[in-house]
């Protein structure tokens, strides 16, 4: 769990702060997965998030479905979730707008510019 903060922490960071020289680092390793490589389903509908840059994070973990440790099975764990968020929950997408897998690699759900469904009372305020 401290190692998915960690890495949940460095993404922000990189995506939030430019570097006032040119270093690098092991975050620097970091590969964003979009939509179309882990076969996203299409959304039932869109909401785009209405003002911009948000004020809060919010993370999540869950234990199903099980953990993946490479490529093939976090795609397949991605494409449950949404499956779980779509049919059993009714939602119109996954619900969180990135997604991190066991395999270190980040996977776009709603992506930055979308609303998310992960915390009711907070999805239009905060990224998830």
């Amino acid at each position: 769990m401290k190692d998915l903060i960690v890495l949940l922490l460095r993404v922000y960071f990189i995506l939030t702060h430019q570097p006032s020289i040119a270093a690098e680092s092991s975050c620097d390793q970091v590969q964003f997965i979009d939509r179309r490589g882990w076969n996203a389903k299409e959304p039932v509908s869109i909401t785009n998030l209405t003002s911009l840059p948000l004020s809060f994070y919010v993370i999540h973990h869950t234990y199903q479905p099980p953990n993946c440790y490479d490529d093939e099975s976090c795609q397949k764990r991605v494409q449950d979730i949404q499956d779980m968020h779509q049919i059993t929950n009714g939602w119109d997408d996954i619900g969180y707008h990135f997604l991190v897998g066991e395999n270190g690699k980040v996977y776009e759900g709603r992506g930055w510019s979308r609303q998310g469904a992960h915390s009711p009372g907070w999805n239009n305020d905060a990224f998830g």
